[in-house]
């Protein structure tokens, strides 16, 4: 957790006071967009793999082989790959809270924040009540941009999407009384 404290210090503004430091948790892999994004992933693999067979086996010419391709690959992607790049992602990325603002650094160059105050915020407990999410800057559904957020499928919102998000954090307790002590909730 040292590592992760400085990481977040590291951008922190002169007399800004550190509330929280957390991370998410890289063993929470669905969330509830999964409920539609594993049955499209597994038609879109499916359809796609009888395809590039369906092609192949009848000897169609080689631009049918080609376009497949893609589809083939995203299909894999989209059923197995998000669930590896998401984690990834997760063991890469802490977060900091502070009275004005929350901080999320994945990897060692890439750094967003968004204000606590003021803006609308979406706190969400598991079912278990051991993780919570909270996203800052939350417009309703957040758009169809939000919708991708932590499903692995980020890339199609990147700088797209308004808010800033805590995800799958272990420590819902320490994150929502730092939450209290902003006055953000």
């Amino acid at each position: 957790m040292d590592n992760a404290r400085s990481r977040i210090t590291a951008h922190l503004r002169g007399g800004e006071q550190l509330l929280w430091v957390g991370q998410p948790d890289p063993d929470v892999r669905f969330t509830p967009a999964d409920a539609f994004l594993v049955p499209f992933s597994i038609l879109w693999g499916g359809f796609a793999v009888v395809w590039e067979t369906t092609v192949i086996v009848s000897g169609a010419p080689p631009l049918f082989v080609l376009w497949g391709i893609p589809f083939v690959l995203m299909g894999l992607y989209l059923i197995a790959g998000r669930f590896i790049v998401k984690k990834r992602w997760k063991l890469a990325t802490v977060y900091g809270l502070t009275p004005s603002r929350a901080i999320v650094c994945t990897g060692e160059r890439s750094f967003s924040d968004s204000p606590v105050r003021g803006v609308p915020t979406k706190v969400d407990r598991s079912k278990d009540g051991r993780h919570v999410t909270v996203v800052f800057g939350h417009q309703g559904a957040m758009g169809l941009f939000g919708f991708y957020q932590n499903t692995g499928l980020d890339f199609f919102a990147r700088g797209l999407s308004p808010s800033v998000g805590f995800f799958d954090v272990h420590d819902p307790d320490g994150l929502l009384r730092a939450l209290d002590h902003a006055n953000v909730v």
